[in-house]
């Protein structure tokens, strides 16, 4: 018998004949799916500074005015996020926004909720 072939199937049978590769495992040569890589897990990254989004933010738009793109990237300075613009290119009008202002404004309310709600325990 050759490496890396089974034994030919039995009389009458018509099962295809199962390869077998040389270093598998019977489990693996049986049909069992073999077992997924090990990645490493990834590290957190810190969060970037409000200077650094928004220098991003505008490296991120020079490209895309290049490229005659309509997604518009910005900070909202009173929350420091991230608020990306999807504009109509011909009318300049705002198709959409992530975050919406509804949830700016929430946002905003929040963090004066939890400033007076700190200042009320000190």
């Amino acid at each position: 018998m050759k490496i890396g072939t089974a034994p030919p199937p039995a009389a009458g049978s018509k099962a295809a004949p199962a390869a077998h590769l040389p270093g598998a495992s019977a489990a693996t040569a049986a049909g069992s799916p073999p077992s997924a890589p090990v990645h490493p897990v990834a590290q957190p990254q810190p969060p970037a500074s409000a200077e650094a989004a928004k220098q991003a933010a505008a490296r991120i738009n020079e490209f895309l005015k290049s490229s005659s793109a309509n997604v518009e990237f910005t900070v909202d300075a009173a929350s420091d996020k991230v608020i990306v613009r999807v504009i109509d290119t011909e009318t300049h009008q705002l198709i959409r926004q992530m975050p919406t202002e509804e949830t700016l404004a929430i946002s905003r309310a929040l963090d004066r909720l939890s400033g007076l709600l700190m200042a009320q325990k000190a």
